[in-house]
């Protein structure tokens, strides 16, 4: 029997396995333990998403009553979906993509509002396969609605019960409704139940993840298994969590890079010397001396890598990197280089601890990995691959011969000149994501990001040049962002795309973090922390901005021009006129991107 089962609790993604539990696997291997992993999300949404399941399903919602219009037409026509839900699955899981122009036929997937208003433009003639991927992926999209309002309202096709973790002032609500039991949770209880490890760690990378966890291991818990809980949620939230109530689910937090904290956890549970680090239980919190590089690549182990869902779910080209295929993880370096960004989590030891992989060490695993799952596809999961690692990584690559095709993050740096760009590429590098934030001289100075509209330009057209994809990460409401920077911003990024060095984009909200530079020197920032008092979830910090423009204004507007780029679309308008309301015209010069380019 394993001595720990590594535990993905519902719900993440659908293509492919989160990494963290089988890191987490190559480091115990390599101290001698035995662990077996489990993903209870795809493993929770295959019993969704089948025909027993439907069935199920659909005779809850018959004796409760249609609660919705929608849900009594489902209801109806509940012997199509029982029908068709199986093959829709077996098509995204790649057994069965003959199917594909049946998916597409016009009535054999029962639409929804999501299907009904499906837009196929973006794929052509010869598209067939995406199309049909895109359409059944919006099929589970409806099904997911349907039980949202029907039988469990937290379900949702990439997550569960996200808004009750999500920065949760109080424990309450969260209790409450461990405490209720519907059909999805009767199901989660049966999953739990197949844990036999004396030990089992749950990780939880988002607040989708949170309720999961919980459900399981107060369960768990009842029925004498140690319980340990950690991951991205647990590493920014619960930093601090002081509700007594926690302990009656989990016996163990585990902060940071995960490795060395549960090998200790697990060591000493096993009745070893206590040299925990980082980790948080009843009795409080504790770190011993001591620290152990993390594992650089995942190790799969047992997972059942056939059964996830190739989803298309958006048109985005760079999205659908993250959720179309399932990508092999690996790593350059953990925690950051560049570490001064000051509204990234930059006083975190998983980002301020600095330590790059072995070269030849990270060759290795991807010829292990290929060879394992059979698939040549790496995601990068850096915060942000260093340019000189890049280099020696696809110069490891040539020397073994190895074929493969991978992305990752980076920072748009001057490095990056066309040369390295091309040996990049030439080596498998098919798409880069970055940080180009805020568009504005000033902010991006304040912001610390270490890098000019220049040079995030040229970068971007070498990476371009070289056949590379190219997707650029945008912010706005930064403190003290005026309007007026706000419009100059999306100027610059019209004319990244006017000059075809962008290919996709997305715009986040600025959100004031507990362990960013902005939090701990407010003053220099001119922001105002409003902080919750004993707020169970303590990450995400509400503020006032009073220098800074409305915010909220430019919610819609932002998204909606940038869509209409990507697609090519009326990048002629002037920027402000995409506002509803009285936005003054760009300070920005028409040609900046042009002359940066040409310099």
């Amino acid at each position: 029997m394993a001595d720990i089962e590594l535990v993905l609790p519902p719900l993440t993604q659908l293509n492919t396995p989160y990494p963290s539990i089988s890191y987490l696997a190559r480091s115990l291997r390599g101290h001698g333990f035995a662990s077996r992993q489990r993903d209870l999300g795809i493993e929770l949404a295959l019993r969704v998403y089948s025909q027993d399941g439907l069935r199920a399903i659909f005779d809850e919602i018959d004796a409760a009553g249609a609660a919705t219009r929608e849900g009594a037409r489902f209801l109806d026509e509940r012997a199509a979906h029982e029908g068709a839900i199986d093959a829709v699955v077996a098509f995204l899981q790649g057994h069965d993509r003959a199917i594909a122009r049946r998916v597409l036929q016009p009535g054999w997937l029962r639409a929804g509002p999501r299907l009904a208003a499906a837009d196929l433009s973006a794929f052509g003639a010869a598209s067939i396969d995406d199309a049909a991927r895109h359409v059944a992926t919006l099929y589970l999209a409806d099904l997911a609605d349907l039980v949202a309002s029907e039988v469990d309202e937290g379900f949702a096709l990439h997550r569960y019960h996200h808004r009750l973790a999500a920065s949760a002032q109080s424990f309450e609500p969260m209790l409450s409704r461990l405490s209720q039991q519907t059909l999805l949770d009767r199901w989660l209880d049966e999953l739990g139940d197949t844990l036999a490890a004396p030990v089992v760690a749950l990780s939880v990378p988002f607040p989708g993840n949170l309720y999961g966890a919980l459900r399981l291991g107060r369960r768990l818990q009842a029925r004498g298994v140690r319980v340990v809980m950690g991951g991205g949620y647990v590493n920014t939230e619960l930093r601090e969590v002081d509700d007594p109530r926690l302990w009656d689910i989990v016996d163990a937090l585990c902060y940071d890079d995960g490795e060395g904290p549960l090998r200790r956890v697990l060591e000493y549970w096993g009745g070893g010397a206590d040299r925990r680090q980082r980790t948080r239980t009843r009795d409080g919190f504790v770190d011993h001396p001591g620290d152990e590089p993390p594992a650089y690549a995942a190790d799969y182990g047992d997972l059942r890598l056939d059964s996830y869902l190739q989803v298309v779910d958006t048109t985005n080209p760079a999205h659908r990197l993250w959720g179309d295929g399932r990508w092999n993880k690996i790593t350059l370096a953990h925690g950051c280089y560049w570490k001064k960004c000051s509204f990234c989590d930059t006083k975190l030891d998983y980002i301020s601890r600095y330590l790059p992989s072995p070269a030849a060490g990270l060759v290795e695993a991807v010829d292990e990995l290929v060879r394992h799952t059979g698939q040549r596809g790496f995601h990068f999961v850096d915060e942000a691959a260093p340019p000189a690692a890049l280099r020696r990584f696809a110069e490891g690559l040539a020397a073994r011969r190895l074929e493969i095709a991978w992305w990752g993050n980076i920072r748009f740096e001057a490095a990056y000149t066309p040369e390295v760009c091309e040996q990049l590429a030439g080596a498998g590098l098919v798409a880069v994501t970055g940080g180009l934030e805020v568009a504005s001289d000033r902010l991006l100075a304040r912001m610390q990001k270490g890098v000019t509209i220049e040079q995030v330009a040229r970068a971007a057209s070498n990476f371009t040049g070289a056949g590379v994809l190219v997707h650029a990460y945008l912010m706005y409401g930064f403190p003290t962002q005026t309007a007026q920077e706000t419009v100059d911003s999306a100027e610059i990024v019209r004319q990244l795309f006017v000059e075809g060095v962008l290919h996709s984009a997305f715009w986040h909200r600025f959100v004031l973090t507990r362990h960013a530079g902005v939090f701990t020197e407010p003053g220099r920032y001119g922001v105002v922390p409003r902080p919750v008092p004993g707020a169970f979830a303590q990450n995400d910090v509400p503020h006032d901005d009073p220098e800074g423009a409305d915010h909220d204004a430019f919610d819609e507007p932002l998204p909606r021009m940038l869509a209409a780029w990507m697609a090519g679309a009326q990048l002629d308008r002037p920027v402000h006129t995409w506002f509803p309301f009285a936005a003054p015209p760009t300070t920005e010069p028409p040609d900046r991107v042009a002359r940066a380019l040409a310099q």
